[in-house]
């Protein structure tokens, strides 16, 4: 008997911190990352900073690009714009645009860097605190700011200051110097942390193609409606028009914001989709933190309701259940800091843009212990409200264990907790079927099968190299060129055609190229070997510009006449979330061969990694380029590229749901075993009756398949139309099959059934007189 009570005391406490502990692991991590997208660009004086934005080439969408002659009439639009820079960076330059001096005193080249093009204006819209040095300092053409963490990086034994260094711009090598240190900013923030560059005079003239982004600041209590019609009626070059402005953080959420198709800045609906589900955590495992409590009542209520005749006050006996609470959670709560910490530092932490370290999440881990308060408190003060409930005469007498009242309230948060179960199983297999069908969709309108890339970043012609890779053994074929598949729009310009404008993407090929991957055509025909001047547009095109089909002629940059020759069938550029759009290959425009990158069909049975590692080799040894500066890789690499954010997210909402359905079973688990603890009685008495173990199992099992089957039928319209709606921002996309829902229904059942049979089997196989016994 004491060993029972030894158990049933333990057990739930074991089961619940268990419970308690992934939910807060889950809660922090999901949170961490809500809170870099919700602060992103959230400085000080943040909310009066505005970005210029400009329409972009495709209709309804917007950039955040700008020039400095269109950023200085900004500036003179309206007396409520106080401050205004502009700005050109590179984050994490893969080329050489900074160069420091060495050991020997020569100039050497850097890469992996972070550096900026702007203006001495930037320090006050930002708000940039300086380290060392002035503001008054930064003020001409090749002064250079860096960040602290820069300094420490390439000055770690001596003092930056006045140092020289060599920066590429748009006029050549140019030599600035350093004339100040500056406190690093977050990594949630537009502006970077390393070379700040003073442009001087640099691109004040209209027209040029060099782009900046326009940041202004306005006077505290402007008038925002002003400023806004004032820019939109800003107009240069008779294309530069209908310019509009936004808050600098809400950029980050902006959905009709371009970046030549690529996808930028973060996603509110994921943002909410992350807060949803850590919440949900909590709740189901403060419904397991109830239903454990609940189903160990029959154990403990005597002992409660014993001390009421003593003397103690109900307010004493609620305070100590509370205490009980407290202590459970705030060790669950220390687990969840302890192993978001932990994941940080593995594989799984690539599935968030945030560092989980516990120093750079300190809001986050308030906000947790701020909700384990109010768990605490939630879970605790229900069954202990329930507990004190009830006159002593009543429990003392041993009729609780067995009212319906006692089992009613544990059956609802059961019931709650598959329906989450559920919806979170449901939402994953929905998740993995689109984004398994966008990654391993084989059908794109082109072949790629047996096709590997390899790239540089020096741009030169590689004829030569590309007829040398052709007798590498098990080539099938080459041709030079980057990869079809893209992330962005690539080059834009623009068609008329009726008095409609037609906006399309542009790529140089060689003529072989097409051939290569197999394109499908719709009408004409496909370059020959050697053939320039002329041009390939897919359906897409010719669907929104009809006049402009075979034997017409289209004008690239510079004027230059391109015939089409052929119309090709639309095929998958990016991603399955896009529709086809106009596409044009102008062939023969890269001279000499001149590219970056080509590809490569191997046959069958070829040894890709050995063709990879010689194509390689015969890269660096031509073009004098070091082999660790060459990617090599499969093209269907590309595809996965195209999909990392939903992959991500993927992997994200399948692990919540396996734990989630964990924390389910624990619950689950441990009701089960409280039941048939309390019921072990009435198991005794139907098995001295001649009840066979199998009625026993079927009795225990067949409530929780009831209550299983009842959440089932609430979550599943709920489950779809979630999945549903999500599906609708693809323009490919799968649609939900019936067998998805009964695959789910399946698989908890079975799992559950388990679960139930394996510990009622140990109740129904106890020996019925110990259990007589020891009631």
């Amino acid at each position: 008997m004491k060993t029972l009570k030894f158990k049933t005391k333990w057990f739930p406490a074991l089961m619940n911190l268990i419970g308690l502990g992934i939910a807060f692991s889950i809660f922090l991590i999901l949170l961490s990352q809500v809170w870099w997208d919700y602060r992103y660009d959230r400085f000080p004086g943040s909310k009066d900073v505005y970005v210029v934005e400009m329409p972009s080439f495709h209709d309804g969408l917007y950039r955040k690009v700008s020039y400095r002659p269109v950023i200085q009439m900004v500036a003179d639009c309206s007396p409520d714009i106080a401050l205004v820079c502009d700005y050109y960076e590179e984050r994490n330059a893969d080329f050489s645009y900074i160069r420091l001096k060495g050991p020997e005193g020569e100039f050497e080249e850097i890469k992996g860097i972070d550096y900026a093009n702007t203006e001495t204006s930037l320090l006050d819209v930002f708000n940039v605190t300086l380290l060392t040095g002035r503001r008054e300092d930064f003020t001409k053409k090749g002064d250079v700011l860096i960040s602290e963490s820069t300094a420490k990086r390439f000055f770690p034994d001596k003092d930056p200051m006045g140092e020289p260094i060599q920066y590429l711009s748009f006029n050549g090598i140019e030599e600035g110097r350093i004339v100040g240190i500056y406190k690093d900013r977050k990594a949630n923030e537009s502006l970077i942390n390393g070379f700040l560059i003073h442009e001087g005079e640099d691109d004040l003239t209209f027209p040029n193609h060099n782009p900046h982004v326009g940041y202004i600041k306005l006077n505290p209590g402007a008038d925002l409606a002003a400023v806004r019609e004032a820019v939109g009626k800003i107009e240069l070059g008779g294309s530069i028009k209908d310019l509009r402005i936004t808050q600098i953080h809400d950029t980050w959420f902006e959905k009709d914001l371009d970046h030549w198709g690529v996808k930028v800045g973060g996603n509110k609906r994921l943002c909410l989709i992350l807060t949803a589900i850590a919440v949900l955590f909590l709740c189901i495992a403060g419904f397991n933190y109830i239903n454990f409590e609940m189903a160990s009542m029959p154990f403990r209520i005597k002992d409660i309701n014993t001390r009421k005749v003593f003397g103690a006050s109900r307010k004493s006996l609620i305070l100590k259940q509370l205490a009980r609470s407290s202590i459970l959670v705030g060790c669950a709560f220390l687990i969840g800091v302890l192993a978001m910490r932990t994941i940080g530092g593995t594989s799984w932490g690539s599935f968030l843009s945030w560092n989980l370290s516990a120093e750079k999440n300190i809001p986050v881990i308030c906000i947790g212990a701020a909700a384990a308060v109010v768990l605490a408190l939630v879970a605790g003060i229900v069954p202990a409200l329930y507990s004190t409930s009830f006159q002593p005469a009543l429990v003392l007498k041993g009729t609780f264990a067995t009212s319906v009242k006692g089992g009613g309230l544990r059956t609802v948060t059961v019931l709650l907790q598959f329906v989450l179960s559920f919806l979170f199983f449901i939402s994953a297999m929905v998740l993995q079927r689109q984004t398994s069908y966008m990654v391993n969709n084989r059908d794109l309108g082109f072949d790629y099968d047996r096709v590997l890339k390899v790239e540089s970043n020096e741009f030169s012609s590689i004829g030569e190299v590309a007829a040398r890779i052709r007798d590498i053994p098990g080539v099938e074929d080459v041709a030079i060129g980057a990869s079809p598949i893209k992330e962005g729009f690539g080059s834009m310009s623009e068609i008329m055609d009726a008095d409609k404008v037609t906006k399309y993407s542009f790529y140089y090929i060689q003529p072989e190229y097409p051939s290569f991957f197999h394109f499908e055509l719709v009408d004409g025909r496909l370059p020959v070997p050697g053939e320039v001047d002329v041009a390939l547009v897919n359906e897409s095109f010719v669907e929104s510009a009809p006049s402009f089909g075979p034997g017409k002629t289209i004008n690239s940059l510079g004027d230059k006449k391109y015939t089409v020759i052929g119309i090709l069938k639309n095929f998958h550029a990016r991603s399955l979330e896009n529709d086809y759009s106009p596409l044009v290959y102008f062939v023969g425009g890269m001279r000499g061969a001149y590219s970056n990158s080509f590809m490569i069909r191997i046959e069958p049975l070829a040894d890709a990694a050995e063709i990879l590692q010689k194509a390689r080799s015969i890269y660096s040894e031509m073009k004098d380029i070091p082999e660790e500066e060459i990617e090599a890789g499969f093209l269907t690499q590309d595809i996965k590229k195209l999909y990392e954010h939903e992959i991500r997210q993927t992997r994200l909402i399948q692990l919540s749901s396996v734990l989630s359905l964990i924390i389910t079973l624990i619950g689950i688990l441990g009701v089960v075993w409280l039941d048939t603890r309390f019921m072990r009685k009435e198991i005794a008495i139907r098995k001295v009756n001649g009840a066979t173990k199998r009625e026993i199992l079927k009795q225990v099992g067949w409530k929780y398949l009831i209550i299983a089957t009842v959440g089932f039928i609430i979550a599943a319209p709920i489950a779809y139309a979630i999945g549903n709606r999500w599906l609708q921002q693809f323009a490919f996309r799968i649609n939900i099959p019936a067998w998805l829902f009964v695959v789910a229904f399946v698989v908890i059942i079975l799992i559950t059934m388990v679960t139930v049979i394996l510990q009622a089997w140990q109740a129904a196989s106890a020996n019925p007189v110990e259990a007589i016994k020891n009631e």
